[in-house]
């Protein structure tokens, strides 16, 4: 889906465009007959006609179904950046008013003051929080140009990737913040979610069994137990 107002490509959950802050427009129920000349119109409906409708109806539901996944088989399709673990919070990837206002003040205070690195940083977070992968990804490339040893931060940015199903890319970020700080549970983690979701089995059960030697006590530690035992 994309806005009416802008062109912004849109997810099913926003009531507002991310892009340019309209709020958008839901589609209207259609009204019911009201005339008695309608009513006896439908009720003289052929046969035919009200089979060929209900038959319509049920392929258009199965249909809906089938491309919306409800038919797929379970899979791993959510990695952790290392501030859902540290504040213990869940990752919301939907975009709500509040969100549009917070982004459009950080990213004036970042325009007027370029060396503000902290709101830099912010500004990716809620971003990437908000389900705008690539913006993020931009604020977080400008933020390690100063701060390139921050694993955290690269690790965020893989997840980034992540979602945008850039797996390459996503695992080749985390192994470069394996190599600044070798014991990066998180990144080891994740390196198996995303192994796991190329199909890479055998892969993805070693790093896990890597993120779990590393601290089998964590948050980190028992997903990555879970995440091996299940598979």
């Amino acid at each position: 889906m994309t806005c009416e107002f802008c062109g912004f490509k849109l997810q099913p959950s926003f009531k507002f465009c991310p892009n340019c802050g309209k709020e958008l427009v839901v589609n209207k129920k259609i009204p019911s007959v009201k005339s008695s000349q309608n009513k006896e119109e439908i009720k003289t409906l052929p046969p035919q006609t009200i089979y060929g409708l209900i038959f319509g109806g049920i392929v258009l539901t199965f249909l809906i179904l089938y491309l919306s996944g409800v038919f797929s088989g379970p899979s791993i399709n959510n990695v952790s950046n290392q501030r859902n673990f540290n504040e213990n919070k869940e990752q919301s990837q939907s975009v709500d008013l509040n969100n549009i206002q917070k982004i459009n003040e950080l990213e004036a205070k970042v325009k007027s003051n370029p060396n503000d690195h902290q709101s830099l940083l912010e500004l990716a977070h809620l971003r990437m929080d908000s389900g705008l992968f690539e913006l993020a990804i931009e604020n977080y490339k400008e933020y390690l140009k100063h701060h390139p040893k921050e694993a955290d931060v690269i690790v965020d940015m893989a997840v980034c990737y992540f979602n945008l199903k850039d797996y390459e890319t996503a695992i080749s970020y985390m192994k470069e913040a394996i190599k600044i700080e070798p014991k990066h549970q998180i990144a080891h983690l994740n390196i198996g979610v995303v192994n796991l979701n190329m199909g890479n089995i055998a892969e993805s059960k070693m790093w896990f069994q890597k993120a779990v030697d590393l601290n089998p006590n964590s948050d980190a530690g028992k997903k990555a137990q879970q995440l091996l035992t299940s598979h």
